[in-house]
């Protein structure tokens, strides 16, 4: 291995690690849903609002991480916000009611928004397009070996220990990163933007990303992919746990199958993505993504109760989700250069509230079955074909996005008015 492959693995390591901290403050909670409801006295749908303030704080704290670490650099956010990640991990600990640790888990959301924002901004200080696209694929493949883990050991923990070690553990993990970003991690923005924080400039640099019809045709993707997601983190572990009596500790070794179609995606996406072009390679994901999601929204009206009917089909569902967010996050950040971290909190902030939003809608009409979970994943993935092909698939055949020097020349306003080029 060259030393440059060794440097690239290396970052993609790291960054996949930071980015991490959402799924851990997500699938570390879920086998823990029916305890806190039984133990507090809530019902499941109660409980899985804690899902929906997580994800809340989320999009809250996406809008501004990325301006943040355009003017002060991605390395001072991060430490700061691995430590408010561990911080609030403790206070969901000595919580004893639900208003407390609905409260802790909005903070947690906002600190651990944080990780996907800036690690994206990190990896588009240093590349573009199919590389910035490989980068990714390879941060998913770290994270999903990192979810190989968590799931399993949350639900053995919550089986035979005190809910409350799960987010003890959430917090080493915050103090873990901040001494391996203190320590390994080199600032990766060469020049920072001093004016990034201003209002004016906020809303000047948000209206120009918001204006950019490429950043909305993988902003939009990428919302209806994550959203189907979010429908199954909400609502399985009360399906599978709650409706259909397996333990925590099942539900846990069970939840780790998905990481297995994640990583198999993203490993297959970071293999090919450079030969392939990341639009084609949407095109494949998304076939994946809605052919598993058809056939557990078949098995779900059929009335199929087995585990099976919603983990495997949830496995290809994430093989194809894992080809697609990559290269959505790519597609999306590369018109531009200078204000890398703006595009990709409010990419970040659609995602995250959109995910906010359809967990809300499930913890209210939860049922008891997997109908109301299944038709929200089939809408999703229909949605993300149909914006595949009335808005990506037209891109490649127009000059958009044709090549490297082509997306300079059609970024041409963002050139002039964030004060630079496109390109590493």
């Amino acid at each position: 291995m060259s030393r440059e492959e060794r440097s690239f693995a290396a970052l993609a390591a790291l960054l996949g690690v930071l980015v991490m901290m959402g799924p851990i403050a997500t699938d570390m909670f879920l086998p823990v849903i029916p305890i806190l409801s039984r133990e507090l006295g809530a019902s499941v749908g109660e409980t899985e609002f804690a899902v929906t303030a997580l994800f809340t704080g989320m999009a809250a704290g996406q809008l501004f991480y990325g301006p943040l670490s355009d003017r002060f650099g991605r390395k001072p956010i991060i430490l700061v916000t691995v430590l408010m990640f561990a911080a609030s991990a403790i206070g969901i600990a000595l919580s004893a009611s639900m208003t407390p640790i609905l409260i802790w888990r909005f903070v947690q959301g906002i600190a651990a928004s944080s990780g996907r924002i800036v690690a994206n901004a990190a990896a588009r200080d240093i590349f573009v397009r199919e590389r910035l696209g490989r980068l990714m694929s390879f941060i998913m493949v770290v994270g999903a070996t990192v979810s190989l883990l968590t799931g399993p050991a949350a639900g053995i923990i919550a089986d035979n220990f005190p809910w409350q070690i799960l987010f003890l553990i959430m917090a080493a993990y915050g103090v873990l990163l901040f001494i391996l970003f203190l320590f390994f991690f080199r600032e990766t923005q060469v020049r920072k933007n001093f004016h990034a924080i201003r209002p004016v400039n906020l809303i000047h640099n948000y209206t120009m990303v918001a204006r950019n019809r490429v950043f909305w045709a993988y902003a939009l993707a990428g919302t209806f992919i994550i959203s189907g997601l979010a429908a199954y983190l909400n609502s399985s572990s009360g399906v599978l746990i709650g409706a259909y009596g397996l333990s925590p500790t099942v539900y846990g070794f069970l939840f780790s199958a998905l990481p297995l179609g994640y990583m198999s995606g993203s490993f297959v996406a970071g293999r090919f993505v450079e030969r392939t072009g990341m639009d084609r390679m949407i095109s494949v994901g998304a076939a994946f993504a809605l052919a598993g999601a058809l056939v557990m929204f078949a098995l779900a009206i059929a009335g199929a109760s087995h585990w099976a009917a919603v983990i495997a089909p949830m496995m290809v569902y994430m093989f194809g989700f894992a080809m697609i967010l990559p290269q959505i996050s790519a597609g999306a950040l590369t018109p531009f250069t200078h204000i890398a971290g703006t595009a990709s909190s409010l990419q970040g902030f659609i995602l995250s509230a959109t995910a906010a939003g359809i967990s809300a809608l499930l913890a209210l009409f939860a049922d008891g079955t997997a109908m109301p979970m299944a038709t929200a994943i089939a809408l999703s993935a229909v949605a993300v074909m149909l914006t595949y092909i009335f808005a990506i698939r037209p891109l490649e055949q127009t000059p958009l996005l044709g090549s490297d020097q082509q997306v300079q020349h059609v970024s041409g306003d963002e050139q002039s008015e964030d004060g630079g080029k496109i390109g590493p």
